[in-house]
């Protein structure tokens, strides 16, 4: 496409960001405005126009659906045979640290594994327990929330205990100290990093080795970064080392929808854009073409009230439409029974498909009725969180074993596997093999390799180790060719692992069925990456990624997860004093944060919006008669459709 062709249907504000060519840019882009559309059409207008090069550019972004959107939309743009490096975060770090681990030093190699949550939590659930500290009463949860704040915060294990004096009572600290350090050997042991590891590292490369940080710089001459104001400052650090040199920096953003300060991000980094790049050339995409004027309005109303934010405009581009609905319930299945039943009206009467609907909550916890009305009225539903499919144990233990195949020294791993399915490979066995190696130094693979050498264990133990070990080698030696697929069905018949299942398993065909959905998947998604890339795009997933809009139901999905969606109708649930704003955030005193996540949900809808509240709720095990939400009274009267007794309801 030629770079004239590009630059059509943009409007004048998306036509400046797109032509804009060297030196920094910050794009403010409000709800529904175009940015992904304003970003993809920049990169092809690079190309077209400039004439870079598509492997000098780089586009960053939060989710793995984000990254692959806007790599089909450049596509078909400028071609499939250039295509320029477009990922997440955590995807990019990656990518670089596949490439350059090697040189921090110490036992990483490249084949790494990537540890979800879930392996985070158990592997400090296990470090906890091998200190002696599992009686202690503070649970991994609590833990990994203090280590990935260090991380993302960039403080290696051996800076902790000072730089985090003060902020816990010593034996606290001390005991978190003595978890990091002995949790990051573990992983180090494993050749395994966490979610945080993948930005704290590569930072520390390009700090630690300027040569090769500036050879990513050269690299990328061009540097996009969308959803910046979901940034922590790992990832704004190493944003700022990419881009220092060439200061061609383009970053999009909207500070009225950061809502993740509880995993570090830091909307006061697109204030501090200007102050790092003096010279930046801001541009505010103002057209909004996703929701009604009216609720543009609304949600306009309700963020205005925020302090720390830009001041900025939205212009409505569709029409009037329809004024905001206000549900005032009895209680919790009061609302629910009227979310349903107007549901059931918009699907039968008016012809809505059911994917054009979403229910958005603050807390996970109030779900559980709505799914009940839900199945009363036969609506079809789906409940949106990102882990769930691959969180089953079925999934997990093929997970583990093509982790092992990619990284035999990813101990966690192979712990969860060296007896699934079984082999009369006990807790004690493994536990000695644990032991073992840790007096030699040696990963539990290694010692699984000697195993004949192991005079403590019997000829019929050694021998069922060795068959498992022999089995996994054999497997490994078809890695490199292999299609993750082929693998997994090669593991299955190998170790009769659906065989087992059958016969032991009381919900087998349910569980066989979800190792088959998997492998469907699988085909689906095989990359010329392999193994390794696969393995990585699972580790990152996330509750947006998981979001699939072709099946007919509702969707039902907490705030924090609906951020980068839009649905035709909206019901926002249970807005009410001390669930938004969460009773947490009263507290601590970060309503505005929680403000902003209202203008998420309200933004997320296209034609209708609909807001519950309740009289009284029963939450936790205690009945509550909260107040409607502080939001609601924020809302402009005249976009309202409220019941007749809302006028009674007090502040």
């Amino acid at each position: 496409m030629r770079a004239e062709q590009i630059l059509q249907d943009l409007n004048p504000y998306q036509q400046e960001a797109v032509t804009h060519f060297e030196g920094p840019l910050l794009i403010l882009a409000g709800a529904g405005s175009g940015k992904t559309r304003t970003i993809t059409h920049r990169i092809a207008y690079l190309m077209a126009h400039h004439g870079v090069h598509p492997q000098q550019i780089l586009g960053v972004t939060f989710t793995n659906k984000a990254a692959e959107e806007m790599r089909e939309r450049v596509e078909r743009l400028v071609g499939t045979h250039q295509t320029p490096w477009v990922r997440t975060f955590h995807s990019t770090a990656a990518a670089i640290l596949r490439e350059q681990i090697h040189h921090l030093g110490g036992s990483y190699r490249s084949n790494f594994t990537i540890l979800d949550e879930g392996d985070s939590r158990t592997a400090l659930t296990q470090t906890i327990k091998e200190l002696g500290y599992s009686d202690q009463g503070v649970g991994p949860a609590l833990v990994a929330a203090v280590i990935d704040r260090a991380k993302d915060e960039l403080i290696a294990p051996e800076e902790f205990a000072e730089r985090r004096a003060g902020q816990f009572d010593s034996q606290m600290l001390e005991f978190l100290d003595r978890v990091y350090k002995h949790y990051q050997r573990r992983l180090a042991a494993s050749n395994a990093l966490d979610f945080a590891d993948l930005i704290r590292l590569t930072v520390q490369l390009f700090q630690e080795r300027l040569e090769i940080l500036d050879r990513y710089r050269e690299r990328f001459r061009f540097v996009l970064i969308d959803e910046y104001q979901d940034t922590n400052y790992a990832q704004y650090i190493l944003t700022r080392l990419l881009a220092e040199k060439y200061e061609n920096i383009c970053v999009v953003g909207d500070d009225d929808q950061s809502i993740f300060s509880w995993r570090g991000a830091d909307p006061t980094n697109i204030f501090k854009f200007e102050r790092d790049f003096p010279n930046c050339k801001i541009i505010q995409l103002k057209a909004n073409y996703r929701s009604t004027a009216r609720i543009l309005r609304a949600a306009g109303s309700v963020i205005t009230n925020n302090q720390l934010r830009k001041p900025k405009e939205l212009i409505a581009q569709r029409h009037e439409g329809e004024r905001i609905t206000l549900y005032l319930a009895r209680d919790e299945h009061d609302e629910a029974e009227i979310i349903a039943q107007e549901i059931t009206r918009l699907w039968r009467i008016e012809g809505i498909s059911l994917n054009q609907i979403a229910l958005l909550y603050r807390v996970n916890t109030l779900s559980r009725i709505l799914e009940e009305a839900l199945l009363r009225w036969r609506i079809p539903y789906e409940i949106v969180r990102g882990l769930k499919f691959y969180e089953r144990a079925e999934i997990k233990d093929i997970i583990a074993y093509l982790r092992v195949l990619h990284n035999p020294q990813d101990d966690l791993s192979l712990m969860r596997i060296i007896n699934r399915p079984r082999r009369g490979i006990g807790e004690k066995t493994i536990a000695a093999l644990q032991t073992q190696a840790r007096r030699a130094g040696l990963s539990l693979w290694e010692v699984l390799e000697r195993i004949e050498e192991n005079g403590a264990l019997g000829s019929a133990l050694k021998a069922r180790l060795k068959e498992f070990a022999t089995l996994i080698s054999n497997v490994r030696s078809a890695v490199l060719t292999g299609k993750p697929s082929e693998l997994t069905e090669e593991l299955l018949a190998r170790t009769e692992y659906l065989r087992e299942l059958q016969t032991n398993e009381t919900d087998a065909e349910e569980r066989v069925g979800n190792i088959k959905e998997f492998l469907g998947f699988m085909r689906k998604s095989e990359q010329p990456g392999g193994l390794g890339e696969f393995l990585e795009k699972l580790a990152l997933v996330s509750d947006a990624d998981a979001y699939n809009d072709d099946q007919e139901r509702v969707a039902l999905m907490t705030l924090h997860a609906a951020k980068g969606l839009e649905f035709s109708y909206v019901f926002i649930v249970g807005l009410e004093e001390n669930l938004l704003p969460h009773s947490r955030s009263i507290r601590e005193g970060t309503v505005e944060e929680e403000r902003r996540l209202c203008y998420v949900g309200l933004t997320r809808a296209k034609e209708r919006l609909y807001l519950t509240f309740t009289a009284q709720r029963s939450l936790y095990g205690s009945v509550l008669f909260n107040s409607p939400s502080r939001f609601v009274w924020e809302l402009p009267r005249e976009e309202l459709e409220a019941p007749p007794e809302f006028e009674s309801v007090s502040r």
